[in-house]
């Protein structure tokens, strides 16, 4: 048995770029996205220390045991105090499955240099767990997805809320807050998440291939032929993640609208001789407030 785990770690880290991570005490299961690999935890309460090569990002993972009348934001607000100098910018909850999940967006400078960061909370089993993604400021958005992928991983118990769509034949995880509206003309998927002033939407749309093309293709066609239409169009990072046995490529970008300041992730994906592209918007200022949940969603994407 020993030896058929192993095999299947080798497996899963050689040909699919991701690493499965079980904690010490076998109570956690997280899938670690590439570029990220394991180096030795070297800090009280890490049992998990994951980093890009040649590069400062890291994927850090605490466990800390709790008594049991323990509330989820009081352990996240004493987390929080642990991290010196911060500045918060966003938080919330967002409840994957059976697992209520706090997250922040948080930013702070050590030696001189800023460093963003972005955290997620979560208790089970009597312990706290933190996972937290620190990156230098010119990084962040490089490793910012692979790095969310990593958390939306958590393995639960119960299986997620799915949304179907019959008519166009997929479905995806739906998390709250976002809601499922009726789609405009032109996609086959639309998402509205409202908290206060701040809007998050997302949408699913379908094009059929004239030939056969690979998802970064796709993604170049897609940028050269309307996305670089756009006001003050800047792409801040993009990348490749094997997610479900598909390659499907993703990009954070910037752009105006009529003096307003807009943030984007956007992925791209084929599946036959189709292409699926998926879109989270929202106004620059609140693009992380609805991040961890765009994400999980975007990502759960399947044809059915």
């Amino acid at each position: 048995m020993r030896y058929s785990v192993l095999f299947i770690l080798i497996l899963s880290l050689s040909l699919f770029a991701q690493i499965l991570y079980f904690s010490p005490y076998g109570d956690l299961a997280l899938t670690i996205y590439d570029p990220f690999v394991t180096t030795q935890p070297s800090h009280p309460n890490e049992i998990g220390s994951f980093k890009v090569l040649a590069n400062n990002a890291l994927l850090q993972i605490l466990s800390v045991q709790l008594n049991q009348s323990t509330d989820l934001l009081v352990f996240a607000k004493l987390i929080g105090m642990q991290l010196v100098g911060m500045e918060e910018e966003h938080n919330g909850l967002v409840t994957i499955g059976d697992l209520e999940i706090f997250f922040r967006r948080f930013s702070l400078t050590l030696s001189g240099a800023k460093i963003e960061g972005f955290q997620t909370i979560f208790l089970r089993y009597q312990k706290g767990y933190v996972v937290t993604y620190y990156a230098p400021e010119s990084d962040y958005y490089r490793y910012l997805i692979p790095s969310l992928l990593t958390m939306c991983s958590v393995k639960t118990a119960t299986a997620k809320q799915l949304y179907l769509n019959e008519e166009y034949g997929y479905a995806l995880s739906l998390v709250k807050p976002f809601e499922a509206l009726k789609p405009d003309k032109g996609e086959i998927g639309s998402f509205v998440s409202i908290e206060e002033d701040k809007v998050g939407y997302l949408q699913v749309a379908q094009e059929q291939l004239q030939k056969a093309m690979k998802p970064e293709e796709y993604a170049q066609f897609v940028e050269k032929n309307s996305l670089t239409n756009l006001s003050n169009y800047r792409q801040l990072a993009e990348g490749v993640n094997l997610v479900q046995g598909n390659d499907l490529f993703w990009r954070i970008f910037e752009f105006s609208s009529q003096g307003i300041s807009y943030r984007s992730l956007q992925i791209h994906s084929i599946i036959g001789e189709d292409a699926y592209t998926l879109t989270y918007m929202s106004k620059a200022e609140s693009f992380e407030k609805f991040i961890l949940p765009a994400t999980y969603m975007i990502f759960s994407f399947k044809k059915m």
